[in-house]
């Protein structure tokens, strides 16, 4: 019987509403095949960068010989070279991450991030890059290193079918360890409800940028957690330490908003400030439009 292709979670209208577009480095990336991103090395490339005297071993195909005419000496020219990029996505599967609202239609944000992260690694390998894979909670659960090739792809793909949420958050022990084991340059998308404590977020991402890695951070959360929509007295559970309370909503809603208004500003404004794309993202938002237009505007922005 022939096996099913893990692909539940590449999902058509996504796939679609990004078709044309294509996720660029903003830095020098170091790689080994052809591809569309900037390399901090010279070699053959149609991007001319300067010239640079001939010395004896340099190929003679090189030699600008209008730059002979005009001189009399022997000049090479030096083109840029490209280089093919890695893009590690980093998915958090601690226990927040699968709450499930009382709209049953609306997925839960392990679902969510499983959707928008397979539809960044096809982009990246149908533009000849390579994709990554970290799951993590307290600890690195998945770690699939960048890699190009189908077989690659259907690997990272697969992951997403298993993942559970449980467990607490340790975002920045965890950010400490890919740095550790992600050297070479690239891009690290982190998506996460940054369910922690923001000064421990921000430091471990501060020590990517400081690796010279492209960062972004995609901070996922319910629609729930945004409006605070109950009403009832209800009962609270955390769902990565167990704890319960029971309080009445209608009471709280004016604190609870102006806390969560104060800790989105908070990372939003630490991000900008370390060169880091932040993208606020809501369960209700249509995935398609969420990667379309970051991607439009990451493709601006480069203009």
């Amino acid at each position: 019987m022939a096996k099913t292709l893990p692909t539940k979670f590449l999902d058509a209208n996504i796939l679609r509403s990004i078709a044309d577009a294509e996720l660029r480095a903003r830095l020098l990336v170091q790689g080994m095949y052809a591809s569309r991103h900037r390399c901090p090395y010279y070699g053959y490339s149609v991007e001319f960068v300067d010239h640079r005297e001939y010395t004896n071993g340099d190929e003679p195909r090189t030699i600008d010989w209008k730059m002979y005419a005009r001189t009399d000496r022997y000049y090479v020219k030096r083109f840029e070279m490209e280089s093919n990029m890695n893009v590690l996505c980093m998915f958090d599967v601690s226990g927040s991450m699968a709450y499930r609202s009382a709209d049953k239609s609306r997925l839960t944000k392990i679902e969510y991030g499983s959707y928008l992260i397979a539809a960044v690694c096809h982009l990246v390998a149908h533009q000849q890059d390579s994709p990554g894979l970290v799951t993590f909670d307290q600890d690195v659960r998945d770690f699939i290193p960048p890699r190009q090739g189908k077989r690659h792809l259907f690997t990272i793909l697969s992951r997403f079918e298993t993942l559970v949420g449980k467990s607490g958050t340790q975002i920045h022990a965890v950010l400490r360890t890919i740095a550790q084991r992600f050297k070479k340059r690239g891009i690290v998308m982190m998506l996460s409800d940054c369910n922690t404590d923001e000064d421990q977020v921000m430091d471990g991402i501060r020590l990517l940028r400081a690796q010279g890695h492209d960062v972004i951070l995609m901070h996922l959360l319910d629609a729930d957690e945004i409006e605070f929509p109950f009403s009832a007295l209800t009962a609270f559970r955390d769902m990565e330490t167990g704890k319960q309370i029971i309080s009445d909503p209608i009471r709280l809603r004016k604190a609870y908003l102006d806390r969560f208004a104060k800790f989105r500003t908070r990372i939003q404004t630490d991000c900008i400030s370390a060169g880091v794309d932040y993208r606020f993202i809501s369960t209700k938002d249509p995935i398609e439009l969420v990667l379309r237009d970051y991607l439009q505007y990451r493709r601006e922005r480069s203009r």
